[in-house]
């Protein structure tokens, strides 16, 4: 078994995956602007790639709150297995009418078997207003 590498972490609102041809990311974000809050989302995706491994792995993504403690959501986790190291393996997480409950800059993290990888920031902002740390 080798722990692959992940390649990318792209959040978007939609993926197009039509005539079998690799996914497409449309409407790539860094951050989300809202009218107000509490709010609840429209569909969006983080899309995950991993790449330059061998074997059965679990991913799993999270999406804390501003305080950093609070998970927001969780996919749990998702089982995949690479089979040689030149082909990669994409996880696609769709999250649904997720309630943001207010502004701020959330956090999304990835984990691979268990250890998280990264961690970056998700700024939730009010439309109209820049985002602040």
């Amino acid at each position: 078994m080798k722990k692959p590498s992940l390649q990318f972490s792209i959040p978007c609102l939609e993926v197009d995956e039509t005539n079998n041809k690799p996914p497409s990311f449309k409407y790539i974000f860094y951050e989300l602007p809202f009218p107000e809050f509490p709010i609840k989302s429209p569909s969006f995706f983080i899309n995950n790639g991993w790449c330059y491994g061998l074997g059965p792995h679990k991913e799993r993504t999270k999406i804390l709150r501003p305080d950093r403690r609070t998970v927001l959501t969780d996919t749990k986790d998702h089982d995949f297995t690479l089979e040689d190291t030149e082909t990669p393996f994409m996880a696609i997480n769709m999250y649904q009418q997720i309630v943001f409950p207010e502004a701020g800059t959330y956090w999304v993290q990835i984990f691979l078997d268990d250890q998280q990888v990264i961690e970056y920031p998700l700024p939730i902002r009010q439309a109209g207003k820049l985002a602040t740390k």
